[in-house]
């Protein structure tokens, strides 16, 4: 028996900031979404060979806004990518390169969580 993937889900105060943030910085798109009459309460994001739940989380509003959860992105590209969200007005950190061969830099979500955008640098 294999796993055939990993799929996260984001619990967010601020669903619709958060789909916004995640289609402007990585180019998600919308796969399926559930909304009511209160608005976008699910999405399922795709980008490129990654996917995101996010999920609307308005009963446990008093989620810490850091510290939920880190995501790790690897691109072929990291200046790239870099470029390509300064240019978008994300607010991204400075490249640097790791102890463990990877060229990185963090940003953080409009829900607090920390992503790394890196690159194998071997």
């Amino acid at each position: 028996m294999n796993f055939e993937g990993l799929i996260p889900v984001i619990q967010c105060r601020h669903i619709e900031q958060t789909l916004e943030f995640y289609q402007q910085a990585f180019r998600y798109i919308i796969v399926s979404k559930t909304e009511t009459e209160e608005g976008l309460q699910w999405a399922y994001i795709k980008s490129d060979n990654t996917w995101l739940m996010l999920q609307k989380n308005s009963a446990n509003a008093d989620i810490p806004a850091s510290g939920k959860i880190i995501l790790h992105y690897y691109t072929s590209d990291i200046t790239a990518q870099h470029q390509f969200m300064t240019a978008r007005g994300i607010k991204v950190g400075q490249i640097e390169d790791t102890a463990y061969h990877i060229r990185q830099f963090t940003i953080i979500d409009t829900e607090g969580n920390r992503i790394v955008v890196g690159q194998n640098i071997n």
